[in-house]
């Protein structure tokens, strides 16, 4: 599972740790993001009561929860990055030419997780133009995300699982000509099929795979719960309204990525 990285999460806390006046209360930014929640509070080498661990702990914790899956914490960081730069860049002008340096360490941070830094001047007054900031998720996959696909691909290949390597590819391939809908069902076809394989069914019963897995100890039932949750939230309407399509379909890609890499640990080779 890929979210945003450590570089392009430190430019952010660094940058609002450096100047603490922006915000009139950090709890009141960390509740405006969703990070001010009880399950992203991590135990960390940091004095929990200073302003740095307040901003830090639950940015690190939302970090861990959406490496392991949780759609609401990577939204969240996605939150703080454009509410933070939105923040900063309040009464400056989106011309590159005069745009702050730091904005070019965190757009070129981003870039490597696959988005791209959008701004947008909203008019009003002199003193109270603002700058609009959205995240868009580049039309390459980021390089973290990239590497473990390729990863599956090979063990794939090497167990001779051609199916769902195959369709694994596909989807790939249909994300990058941005056909989402293809790309979706290619993606479930595959953890179905790699569901299969783990239980050592010839059936595509997910909920019957999942069950097996469990009994035989090889999943635990929260493991299953959210493998089951996952495979059908692969071609569910729309799991994540507060997303973009594409931004959506992405992440239904990093499910994939997780899952399928949980099922191969499970399997002899």
């Amino acid at each position: 599972m890929t979210t945003l990285s450590d570089p392009t999460l430190a430019a952010v806390v660094e940058l609002i740790y450096g100047d603490q006046a922006k915000f009139y209360s950090l709890e009141g930014l960390l509740l405006s993001v969703d990070l001010k929640r009880p399950e992203y509070t991590v135990e960390m080498w940091v004095n929990s009561d200073s302003y740095w661990g307040r901003l830090v702990t639950p940015v690190y914790g939302a970090r861990m929860a959406a490496l392991a899956g949780n759609a609401d914490a990577d939204q969240a960081l996605l939150n703080l990055v454009e509410v933070t730069t939105q923040k900063f860049l309040r009464g400056e002008s989106p011309e590159r030419g005069q745009l702050p340096p730091w904005l070019t360490t965190l757009r070129a941070a981003l870039l490597l997780d696959g988005y791209q830094l959008r701004l947008e001047k909203i008019s009003g007054t002199a003193a109270e133009d603002t700058v609009r900031c959205r995240l868009r998720p580049t039309s390459r996959l980021p390089v973290a995300l990239a590497e473990q696909l390729a990863l599956i691909e090979t063990e794939l290949e090497l167990r001779s699982q051609q199916t769902p390597l195959e369709q694994l590819q596909q989807a790939t391939r249909a994300w990058s000509r941005r056909d989402y809908t293809a790309c979706e069902e290619y993606l479930s076809a595959s953890l179905d099929h790699l569901t299969a394989y783990a239980a050592g069914t010839q059936e595509l019963d997910s909920a019957k795979n999942v069950r097996h897995l469990i009994d035989t100890a090889r999943l635990s039932v929260r493991e299953g719960t959210r493998l089951l949750r996952d495979l059908r939230l692969l071609t569910s309407p729309n799991p994540y309204p507060h997303r973009t399509r594409a931004d959506a379909t992405r992440f239904r890609i990093q499910l994939t990525a997780i899952r399928a890499a949980t099922l191969l640990a499970q399997i002899e080779f």
